[in-house]
């Protein structure tokens, strides 16, 4: 049996998930995916906060599903809107990292669709990209919707005309499938992670 110091150093090192019964310990994330966490989390915010939504976006919060839990990067969860009072997450984000690369891409994203979660989004900070998935209700799993990244100046060909030709095929802005007016720039996403970065 662990004692209380031994408890205390395994959850300021780690971050637990339960799922299927198992237990999963991942590493707390890097300055660079809480950054997303925390840029995801207040895009929302803002938003709910300016239409007088009922909703909120979480990151870090443990979210119970039966005996199972697990910590979603980030949750949007509305309330007064639907049978299950809010305590299924409309959408939920998370941020790849080498060690939660797998997981999130496999186990996690079959429990959420199993839960009901609309809306599934990846967001690569390596890659600087963002992954809309949503859900197909039968069978239940996800279906790519569209996949964003961002590109910057350099990124493009140094020739005018082939370069106006690329930035008019570069999606600078997207919306979630589920809030369609609300208008997210991918450099908003990666914001204080792009110049991190190079």
């Amino acid at each position: 049996m662990e004692d209380a110091e031994e408890l205390k150093t395994r959850y300021d090192l780690y971050i637990e998930e339960k799922i299927k019964g198992k237990i999963y310990l991942m590493a707390r994330p890097s300055f660079s995916h809480m950054r997303i966490q925390r840029n995801i989390s207040y895009i929302f915010e803002e938003y709910f906060r300016k239409t007088g939504r009922d909703c909120e976006a979480l990151f870090e919060a443990q979210l119970d599903i039966g005996e199972d839990y697990v910590v979603p990067d980030v949750m949007v969860l509305c309330y007064n809107q639907r049978d299950d009072d809010g305590k299924i997450p409309l959408i939920v984000v998370e941020v790849l990292s080498k060690s939660t690369r797998s997981h999130d891409l496999k186990l996690k994203m079959e429990l959420y669709a199993e839960l009901g979660v609309k809306e599934y989004w990846i967001i690569d900070p390596k890659n600087l990209s963002v992954d809309i998935y949503v859900l197909n209700e039968n069978p239940k799993y996800y279906k790519l919707h569209k996949a964003y990244s961002y590109f910057e100046e350099e990124d493009f060909p140094k020739n005018k005309q082939q370069k106006a030709e690329e930035e008019k095929k570069v999606i600078k802005e997207f919306s979630p499938v589920l809030f369609p007016e609300l208008i997210i720039k991918t450099e908003d996403v990666f914001y204080r992670i792009i110049n991190d970065k190079n």
